[in-house]
């Protein structure tokens, strides 16, 4: 994958059986699906439930993950917790799996000051030897990572930044402050239109490509030939699905719902999110075959 990250790298949605425990054989399936047309997964993220999962669930999925993929497809695994000696534990074993990056959201729940949040990355820069990634996502974190606080975590060894802002802005500042070394990488593929030709972002982290990875990769490869007016009509198909999703309340829901549609037939999310209604879903399928003009393309498992 190179010293920065490239492509299509969508955040793999962890999937949980009936009883609410971790489905690691319907994960796995999923991600050799996946593994096909993207250039990398991102592990235990957001929509990868990681805060939802147990120190020892975590570590299981990576393992279980790297002996499906047998390192075929690059894993970047997050290892964010609200406390920085769980966080090395699951650096560490990343790494220790094969993980080509770890990437972390700074600890969440309390606010902490710059100067912790520094201490807490310098930890985790010291305890692996593969690149280390903040992960930047106010919405779940309670607070946001601003460009002069990236610049002092880049002083310390932090090598990228995962940005889930939904702000072009702070991806410019992101992209100004820190040394041109340092790797900005977009957390959505909404934004990765305008941001890979203004500011020449590289890889982005698309949720949409859980259920759609040939769809995304199709609109990544148009982008990275200059192939603006395809790249258009590609981002408007996935804004439309992604409106789609969305309905379901939470992205992780409406993900796992448009898995469904397509015929990936495993896996619930953990409560307390809830599956959708047989109605929702119907509705959503026959939304789903609007965009693709009556034909809701399987995935061949």
């Amino acid at each position: 994958m190179g010293q920065k990250l490239y492509g299509v790298i969508p955040p793999l949605v962890t999937l949980f059986d009936r009883e609410g425990n971790v489905d690691y054989r319907a994960t796995c399936r999923l991600a050799g699906f996946l593994s096909q047309p993207v250039h990398g997964l991102f592990v235990c993220g957001t929509y990868g439930g990681g805060p939802l999962m147990t120190e020892p669930e975590r570590m299981k999925l990576v393992e279980e993950l790297r002996n499906a993929l047998k390192d075929k497809t690059p894993i970047i695994v997050h290892v964010g917790t609200t406390n920085t000696p769980e966080t090395v534990r699951l650096a560490r074993h990343a790494e220790k799996c094969g993980a080509v990056a770890v990437a972390s959201v700074p600890p969440y729940y309390y606010h902490h000051t710059n100067q912790e949040v520094i201490k807490h990355f310098a930890k985790i820069v010291d305890s692996v030897s593969v690149p280390v990634y903040v992960y930047n996502n106010p919405k779940t974190v309670g607070y946001a990572i601003s460009a002069e606080l990236l610049k002092n975590l880049e002083a310390v060894g932090v090598k990228g930044v995962k940005d889930s802002s939904f702000d072009i802005l702070v991806l410019e500042d992101y992209k100004r402050s820190c040394s041109k070394d340092f790797d900005v990488v977009l957390g959505t593929e909404a934004m990765f239109l305008a941001a890979h030709f203004l500011l020449n972002i590289q890889a982005f982290i698309p949720g949409l490509a859980n259920a759609f990875p040939e769809l995304v990769r199709q609109f990544f490869n148009a982008c990275a030939a200059g192939q603006i007016t395809e790249a258009k009509k590609m981002h408007e198909k996935i804004l439309k699905l992604r409106k789609i999703a969305y309905q379901a309340g939470s992205s992780i829901v409406g993900v796992i719902a448009l898995l469904r549609i397509r015929g990936f037939k495993d896996g619930y999310p953990r409560l307390p999110f809830e599956h959708i209604s047989t109605e929702l879903l119907k509705k959503m399928e026959e939304q789903v075959s609007g965009v693709f003009d009556g034909m809701v393309p399987n995935i061949p498992l």
